[in-house]
This record gives C-alpha cells, structure tokens and sequence, in this order.
C-alpha cells in the first residue's frame, strides 16, 4: 500500500506530482499532478526556479479544491520550465 493510499483511507486528502506519468498510473493515485516534460528530481521545476515551484505546487493544491476523477492524472504543461536552457520537451 502506498502512503498516499493509506492517508485517502484515513481521510487524509494527498496530491501527487509526478515526472514518472505511467509509473504513477500503475498505483492509482486518487490526485495527480504531471508536469509534461519534467525530468527525474525535477518535480516541481529546475533548481532556482521560485516562480514555477509556487505555481506547481498551487496547480496540485487546486486538486484538493477541484478534484479530478480519481485514477485519472492531470497532465499540464509549464513552458517557463523550458526557458533559458537548451532543453527540449519529451
């Protein structure tokens, strides 16, 4: 049992933000956020990037307020993510 699961069953709401979208999908996560694009250890956005941390996390927050079918993921892109760096989008 994942701790996410056994705080939805203690009636403790969770998120989950995830860069890992098929992985995540096999434990059924009840909320999830992917971040399209993100790397491994990049969850939330790339080291120094404060804005984006904030808006990520807000974004999975807003899934406690509007939630989402459960088992589904939702996938939202950040573009701000991809700025300055000579990364592409997978």
């Amino acid at each position: 049992m994942s701790i996410q699961r056994a705080l939805e069953m203690a009636a403790i709401p969770s998120v989950l933000i995830t860069t890992d979208k098929e992985q995540s999908y096999m434990g059924r996560p009840s909320r999830t956020l992917h971040p399209k694009g993100f790397k491994i250890g990049h969850s939330v956005g790339k080291p120094g990037q404060k804005e984006l941390h904030k808006k990520v996390i807000k974004d999975a927050l807003n899934l406690l307020i509007h939630p989402i079918e459960p088992g589904k993921i939702l996938e939202r892109e950040y573009p701000e993510y991809f700025e300055g760096t000579a990364d592409k989008r997978e």
